[in-house]
């Protein structure tokens, strides 16, 4: 009869032969394991950089529309500044012109302008409780500007140099020879009335020749540009571009006396 042996393990390799089993189990898992594991940590990873990407471009956004902010301010401040350096500009050389003056002046700033044509007209914040009357000759720092036509209590009325209704007797500083400024329908400043021999040149400086009251003697006017033939052959006559830029004119003087 055949007899079969039994073999009994010890604890120790029952033990040691589980572990290899393990070891060998865990191999053949491994990349399941890994797969299964690694999913949801992908998912996790994903979610969170975009979280991180919405967060980062909410503050990018903020930080650009505070930037700009401070951009438009600055650009604001630097416009604020450059305007109020320019009026400095401006009233400092009309307060010298004030003082070097032999006249009685009244500094006047101009509040609205004829909407028809600027060049034609404009209305001042000062009037007859400042001594204002209609026919005071208005003075800039540069130069002639024009005539008051309208007084009110506040406010009065300038008609300005390239007025078609303007005229002033004008000498030619060089020549000394006379003619007559005045204002076009087009709102030009022309000198007429010159002999036909005249000797009249572009560049010329025109001046105020005192014969027109109101209008004191050696008021600088402006510069000829061109000089043309009457259309009869009587004599020449010419445009002149005032010295004063009569469609930005914002600060004035109003001469109401002589000083002397």
């Amino acid at each position: 009869m055949l007899k079969i042996n039994r073999y009994k393990y010890s604890p120790a390799a029952v033990v040691f032969f589980t572990i290899i089993g393990i070891f060998i189990l865990s191999l053949l898992l491994k990349s399941k394991i890994i797969d299964l594991i690694s999913f949801p940590l992908k998912i996790s990873s994903n979610w969170t950089s975009d979280i991180r990407a919405l967060v980062a471009y909410k503050f990018i956004a903020d930080e650009n529309v505070r930037l700009n902010a401070q951009l438009a301010g600055a650009a604001n401040d630097a416009i604020a500044f450059d305007e109020l350096r320019q009026e400095n500009e401006r009233l400092k050389k009309l307060l010298s012109l004030k003082k070097e003056s032999s006249f009685v002046t009244v500094a006047a700033e101009v509040i609205a302008r004829d909407p028809n044509n600027w060049s034609t007209g404009v209305i001042i914040d000062k009037g007859q409780r400042q001594g204002i009357k209609a026919g005071n000759a208005v003075i800039a720092s540069e130069g002639l500007s024009g005539r008051i036509v309208d007084v009110y209590s506040y406010t009065a009325k300038i008609m300005l140099l390239g007025d078609a209704d303007s005229s002033v007797s004008a000498i030619i500083q060089r020549t000394r020879e006379e003619g007559l400024i005045s204002g076009t329908i087009a709102g030009a400043v022309q000198m007429r009335y010159l002999s036909k021999d005249s000797d009249v040149v572009i560049g010329d400086v025109i001046m105020t020749s005192g014969l027109t009251r109101n209008y004191p003697a050696g008021l600088p006017i402006g510069r000829v540009i061109e000089v043309k033939d009457d259309p009869q052959g009587l004599g020449k006559h010419c445009l002149v571009r005032p010295f004063v830029n009569l469609r930005t004119v914002e600060e004035v003087l109003v001469i109401t006396g002589s000083k002397y």
